[in-house]
C-alpha cells in the first residue's frame, strides 16, 4: 500500500501549482483573507475571488438568499467594490495568503472584460481569470454572453487579445445542449472550464402570493445539484479529452469531491457548505488523504479520470 506524503495532493492545473486541489467557489468566503481566524484558507490550494466587475456593484435588492432542501437559491447580483478598490485593497491583503490566485471577472459587456484584465495582467499573484458567461443573478453580463454566440465570440477574441494569464471560462450547467458551446470554445483555443455555474432556480412565496426575488429567478447551489454536475463533467471530459476541469457543485464532503476527481475534474471548488461549516474543506482534505491512503493511492492525481473510457 502506498503511503500519502506532503505532496500527495498538490495538483498542477494549467501549469500553477495547487497545495491541494481544493478551490472556494466564486462568492463563497469572500476574498480568501476575511476569514483569517479560521483553518480553512490553510487546506485550500488556491484562492478564487468574489466576482469582480470594472465599476462598483451594489448587487440586487434583498432579499437575497433562500435556503432550499439540499441547497440554497441566491440572487446577490455580484455585489463588489469594483476594480480600483480591488487592486489597491484586496489584492495586497490576498498576496499575503502566498497562494495562487485566481479573479472571477463579471464585466458587463466585452470592454469591461477588456480594460480589467489589461489592468490586472501586471500583478503576478493573479495566476488565471474565471471568465463568468453564466450567472444567473444579473440583467447586464452573465448569461446573457452565453446566450448570444456573436457576443460570446467577441468576448473570447478579446479576452485571447489580452490576456496574460491562464483563462478559464466557467460555464453554465447547461446539461443538454453543451457541444455548441464546447466547439466554440475550442475552436477559439479555450481549455480550461470550471463546470458549472449555478442552476437558475426562482422560489414562490404562497403566504404573499410573490415571487420570493425581485428578480424572480436566482441560481441554485448545494448538495442538490452535485449529482447533475457531476454527470456533466464526466460527459465533458469523456467527450473532449483535451479539456482541463474545476468541477464545483454541491461539493459538501470527501466522497463528493472524490466522485469528481473519479470523473476528470482535476480541481474542485467547494462553495455553500462554506456558510454551513467555514473549516469544512479542511474535513474533505482529510478525507480525501485517508481514502488514498486506504486505496493505495501515492497522489491524487492518480485517481483524476479513473472512470474515463480508456
Amino acid at each position: 500500500m502506498g503511503k500519502t506524503t506532503d505532496r500527495s495532493l498538490e495538483v498542477t492545473y494549467a501549469g500553477i501549482r495547487f497545495s491541494t486541489p481544493f478551490l472556494p467557489a466564486s462568492g463563497t468566503f469572500g476574498y480568501g483573507f476575511e476569514p483569517a481566524n479560521f483553518r480553512a484558507l490553510g487546506c485550500f490550494g488556491g484562492l478564487v475571488t468574489k466576482g469582480i466587475s470594472f465599476k462598483p456593484r451594489h448587487g440586487n435588492n434583498p432579499p437575497r438568499v433562500r435556503e432550499t432542501p439540499c441547497g440554497m437559491i441566491n440572487s446577490v447580483g455580484l455585489e463588489n467594490p469594483g476594480l480600483d478598490v480591488f487592486i489597491s485593497r484586496i489584492l495586497p491583503e490576498m498576496r499575503n495568503s502566498g497562494k495562487p490566485i485566481i479573479v472571477n471577472l463579471a464585466g458587463h459587456n466585452v470592454e469591461e472584460f477588456a480594460m480589467m484584465i489589461e489592468r490586472l495582467n501586471e500583478y503576478d499573484e493573479i495566476k488565471a481569470y474565471e471568465i463568468n458567461i453564466s450567472c444567473p443573478n444579473v440583467e447586464e453580463g452573465g448569461l446573457e454572453f452565453f446566450k448570444d454566440v456573436k457576443i460570446l465570440k467577441n468576448l473570447l477574441g478579446t479576452i485571447k487579445r489580452y490576456s496574460t494569464k491562464v483563462n478559464v471560462i466557467k460555464i453554465p450547467p447547461d446539461i443538454f445542449n453543451y457541444n455548441a458551446l464546447m466547439d466554440i470554445l475550442l475552436q477559439d483555443g479555450f481549455t480550461r472550464i470550471t463546470v458549472a455555474n449555478t442552476y437558475p432556480a426562482t422560489f414562490v412565496d404562497v403566504e404573499e402570493m410573490q415571487f420570493y426575488f425581485e428578480r424572480k429567478n436566482g441560481g441554485l447551489s448545494g448538495s442538490a445539484i452535485y449529482p447533475i454536475t457531476l454527470r456533466l463533467v464526466y460527459e465533458l471530459k469523456k467527450d473532449y479529452h483535451e479539456v482541463e476541469i474545476i468541477g464545483s457543485g454541491g461539493v459538501y464532503s470527501a466522497e463528493v469531491a472524490i466522485q469528481y476527481f473519479l470523473a476528470g475534474a482535476s480541481l474542485v471548488e467547494i462553495g455553500s457548505v462554506n456558510f454551513v461549516d467555514p473549516n469544512i474543506v479542511c474535513k474533505i482534505k482529510s478525507g480525501v488523504e485517508q481514502y488514498l491512503l486506504q486505496k493505495g493511492f501515492n497522489s491524487i492525481s492518480q485517481i483524476v479520470g479513473m472512470l474515463l473510457p480508456k
